[in-house]
């Protein structure tokens, strides 16, 4: 039996890493690549709602558009030229302000004209420090002392604030002395003042022209022509319930900050709701740390998110910028938030979300045969909880960088998948769920030379290197192990239904008591393994139950099979926070990074689709696959697939109308053939 194929495409968090991931967009644009599911974390959630509104819109296009590949292509590039554009603007942004006018120039002068040098800050920082320190500093430390002394009552506000430190924070003197000076900037809370944020939520709704060649042979910000089109990024009254209604399922992780828990941004109806409370509630109302670890539940809540917001939400990563309140999320003024609001300040308390979720389970069918009476003790058992009600958000509740629980979000695309197939009826098994992750970190690997002898930076920074890739991938690895034990375990019923249907046949030429008396040895057998999934309460039939219990496990206990495509960068040449150039933000490295995104996108998908029979490819994977054919000059692909280096280090481009072909990309920079 042919599976049903679903797509997912999962984008990881990273800061300006995610140009890699822009490019990576860039290829499934020219591939005429679409995905049922986007998940993304932190950057890569500011990334995947781009991605939605572009399927969005390109699902708005013409039938005529949309039945001519090339020209669906054509049609939507000026909208992903301006994609390109706005991340090369980014710089000019400030997201984080070193300019001198800026809050970290203003602390910068701040802390030159501190008079106080090195030396002595060091002996008081030994001196206090010191589990045996005297109450009073010794003699030579007393100069240190004073000045300090000076220096605090300038910068902290006066003797009086000094005196307030001292008095109420006893315990935190120095904590409450650092949040008090950075409070001068407008850095109490973060590193990006409250407000200042605002402006990575304009780069991807203001109107940004496409990006053009004289913007990469001189400067990104180079005035536009009179009649240039300007493309907003993402409409900022946009919410993922229009993507759903495309057939474009979108979820974004986030982090509560209350809570310490992961949830889910995404549209989630009343009904949808009452599904996932019926399933999952239990375990909430049984909450123990020990059963529950992070990043394993993802909470759902019902309401339509704003889209950029929801992002935004995502990408709050800590100390760079406040926590992110969840009224924002949820616009009060859109009817589809209404229960959440409701739940968010009297939980379940309130009438109204009683009589909306009671709505609901009654049409549900799940519901319960004890009718009425059964869904009142259901609701009661989960208003009284009080282990439910606190890990679900408050109306107070605020939100960090989704990436810092779950940076490899796959699991929420799966889930969405499974949710998908129980929905309508079908079987896990029915489904395969074909991933394309993003990663943004090479694997860690170094050469024999550069692992010799490293120093103390060497040292740590390689450490960090393999704990953050191994944080992405211990996601997918897990996922492989799964499908491993899935396969076996539809291997095995497979077999076992065989096997019944031999025993069902040899028993039919049998005589009555013959029959009996198998059955009856069969239902012994199961009684002393304990098995009570097909027993029953008589030998005659215990075939039959059989059938029904193997027929059922492997409908909805085998779990979803998952094939992932791993896309991994060759070298990172951008850090986390390297937004500026002061920061490390190269315009080369920009453009390294969006050109090896879409080749090795490009690559990967092509050598994914090679892997597949005809039978297994379906009509997407042949348009995808004449499009690629198109893009790229490989020519007629090997039948020996085990040794591509060669083919894959050579291969070049055509697509000369990209604005990277002519000089900034390694693959069109020449011309096929030519050294």
């Amino acid at each position: 039996m042919k599976k049903i194929k679903k797509r997912g495409f999962v984008m990881t968090g990273g800061g300006a890493k995610g140009l890699y991931e822009a490019g990576v967009i860039h290829a499934f644009h020219i591939a005429g690549m679409e995905f049922d599911v986007i998940t993304g974390s932190s950057i890569g959630a500011m990334n995947s709602a781009f991605f939605a509104e572009y399927l969005y819109q390109k699902r708005q296009l013409p039938e005529q558009v949309l039945q001519d590949p090339l020209l669906a292509v054509e049609t939507m590039d000026p909208l992903v030229k301006a994609y390109h554009h706005a991340w090369l603007l980014m710089p000019d942004k400030r997201v984080i302000d070193d300019s001198p006018q800026g809050p970290f120039g203003k602390l910068k002068d701040d802390l030159l004209g501190f008079n106080l040098s090195l030396p002595q800050v060091i002996r008081l920082i030994w001196w206090w420090t010191d589990p045996e320190r005297k109450k009073l500093p010794e003699p030579g430390i007393w100069p240190a002392v004073l000045k300090l002394v000076r220096e605090l009552l300038e910068r902290l506000g006066g003797a009086g604030e000094v005196l307030r430190i001292f008095k109420d924070h006893r315990q935190s003197l120095v904590q409450e002395a650092v949040r008090t000076y950075l409070a001068r900037f407008g850095m109490a809370h973060s590193l990006i003042p409250p407000g200042e944020d605002s402006k990575i939520k304009d780069i991807f709704t203001q109107p940004v022209s496409p990006l053009r060649l004289e913007h990469l042979q001189g400067q990104v910000n180079a005035p536009d022509d009179a009649g240039v089109k300007k493309y907003s990024l993402l409409d900022p009254e946009r919410t993922l319930r229009d993507y759903t209604s495309q057939g474009i399922e979108v979820r974004l992780t986030r982090a509560n900050y209350r809570t310490g828990r992961l949830e889910i941004s995404a549209y989630i109806s009343v009904g949808d709701f009452m599904r996932f409370m019926q399933k999952q509630a239990w375990r909430l109302q049984k909450y123990d740390p020990d059963k529950i670890p992070l990043g394993s539940f993802r909470l759902q809540v019902p309401g339509n998110p704003n889209a950029i917001n929801a992002a935004i939400c995502s990408g709050r990563f800590p100390g760079v910028f406040t926590p992110f309140p969840i009224q924002d999320i949820y616009p009060a003024n859109d009817p589809e938030n209404s229960l959440l609001q409701r739940m968010l300040t009297d939980w379940l308390n309130d009438s109204q979300v009683e009589a909306s979720m009671s709505q609901e389970y009654q049409n549900s069918k799940q519901q319960s045969s004890e009718g009425q009476d059964g869904w009142n003790r259901l609701y009661a058992s989960w208003r009284d909880s009080q282990n439910m009600r606190a890990f679900f958000p408050m109306e107070t509740d605020t939100y960090v960088d989704g990436g810092a629980i779950d940076n490899t979000p796959s699991n929420s695309a799966v889930d969405y998948t499974r949710e998908w197939a129980e929905q309508t009826g079908h079987s896990k098994r029915e489904v395969d769920l074909e991933l394309f992750i993003i990663f943004l970190g090479k694997e860690p690997m170094v050469s024999k030379e550069e692992a010799h002898d490293p120093n103390l930076y060497q040292v740590v920074r390689r450490t960090l290197d393999i704990v953050n890739v191994a944080k992405q991938s211990s996601e997918t690895n897990t996922v492989s192990t799964v499908n491993t034990f899935g396969k076996r375990g539809e291997d095995l019923g497979q077999a076992l239904k065989l096997v019944l249907e031999s025993y069902q046949e040899n028993l039919g030429n049998l005589s009555e008591d013959q029959r009996h008396q198998i059955e009856t040895v069969l239902r012994e057998k199961a009684r002393q393994i304990g098995q009570k999934g097909y027993l029953g309460e008589e030998a005659g039939g215990i075939l039959e139950r059989m059938e029904h219990w193997a027929n059922e496990h492997m409908a909805n206990g085998l779990p979803l099979n998952v094939e992932e495509v791993k896309i991994y960068p060759e070298e990172m040449p951008l850090d986390t926070l390297q937004f500026t150039e002061r920061l490390g933000y190269r315009k080369e490295n920009a453009i390294k990074m969006l050109t090896m995104g879409c080749n090795n996108t490009l690559w990967a998908l092509r050598e994914h689709l090679a892997k597949q029979s005809e039978d297994e490819l379906d009509e997407r994977d042949r348009l995808v696959l004449t499009l690629i054919k198109e893009w790229m000059d490989i020519g007629e692909w090997p039948k020996d697939q085990n040794d591509l280096s060669s083919l894959r280090d050579d291969w070049k481009c055509l697509r000369t109308a990209c604005v990277f072909h002519p000089q900034s990309c390694p693959r069109g920079a020449r011309k096929p053939g030519v050294k």
